[in-house]
């Protein structure tokens, strides 16, 4: 049978990369009720399931991570090239953000923009590495990078500070076993740089590094956020995790945090911006401050 469901399948991956139906519709300016109509006609057009659903989280299945795959590589591949034909009065303003930051920050703040900017049209890509930056035609991206270190031309909008966290339960473990034993009996949960960032920590915290072997590579941040929650190990997220901190979902298990990341914005090298990339660099800057 021939695939037809080319919309449902564009819904399937702002799913896929934000784990939330909530922020996707915020995302693609869709109902919550009208992302899952989508979602549930994707399945069923495929006969698979692709999610998961446990109480208010989803979990992407076996499948759904194939797809996820394909889906983001091939339709961002179409999307470039549709840009670079079409009109530039034509293109909505396209901005790629890292996934974790439109779901925790940036959805909440976007109606704001578009109340005051009625006559542009956005679109927010979800990006997670630099191979992302490049699989899209983006005019403006938010980046999660050390600044003094990256090789592309950036600007601070926002610093958030990383540290170990866990679930309330694994929290009572930690205290229990005290943190130096707890960081090498309790699994640590890579992030998208590997164990970069946990190596960093234990550096800073004076600690040797000698993690479990069988940590859970969970790359995407919302899906790892999930993960510590339910209880799977110990997690590395910045301060934009304070809401779940807020709701006793997670506890913070040290002050000492690694500050040199941030959230930045990276512009693609071209002669001049849009009217449109402008209006919303000045407006996203003031967000940050």
């Amino acid at each position: 049978m021939r695939f037809r469901s080319f919309d449902s399948l564009n819904v399937f991956r702002t799913v896929s990369e934000l784990m939330s139906f909530t922020a996707a519709g915020e995302a693609l300016n869709m109902s919550k009720s009208a992302v899952s109509y989508q979602i549930a006609k994707l399945e069923d057009q495929l006969g698979l399931r692709l999610f998961e659903r446990r109480h208010t989280h989803i979990y992407l299945t076996a499948e759904g991570e194939q797809l996820r795959g394909a889906a983001k590589h091939h339709l961002g591949r179409i999307e470039t090239v549709i840009r670079e034909i079409k009109a530039p009065s034509e293109q909505p303003l396209c901005v790629g953000a890292h996934s974790w930051l439109i779901s925790q920050w940036l959805s909440p703040r976007l109606s704001s923009f578009s109340r005051a900017n009625p006559d542009i049209s956005l679109k927010v890509e979800p990006i997670n590495t630099k191979t992302d930056l490049q699989n899209h035609a983006l005019d403006l991206s938010i980046f999660w990078c050390d600044p003094s270190v990256e090789d592309m031309e950036v600007e601070i909008l926002l610093n958030s500070n990383t540290r170990p966290l866990a679930s309330p339960d694994t929290a009572a473990r930690v205290e229990a076993l005290g943190i130096e034993n707890a960081i090498q009996e309790i699994p640590l949960l890579p992030d998208a740089s590997g164990m970069a960032a946990w190596r960093d920590w234990h550096a800073l915290a004076g600690l040797t590094f000698a993690p479990k072997k069988n940590a859970l590579a969970l790359p995407d941040a919302n899906t790892r956020l999930q993960a510590i929650i339910a209880g799977n190990g110990l997690g590395m997220q910045d301060e934009l995790a304070e809401p779940e901190i807020e709701s006793g979902r997670l506890v913070w298990l040290s002050d000492i945090a690694i500050s040199n990341f941030a959230y930045c914005i990276v512009q693609p090298a071209k002669p001049t911006a849009s009217p449109a990339t402008e209006l919303f660099k000045v407006w996203i800057t003031t967000q940050g401050k």
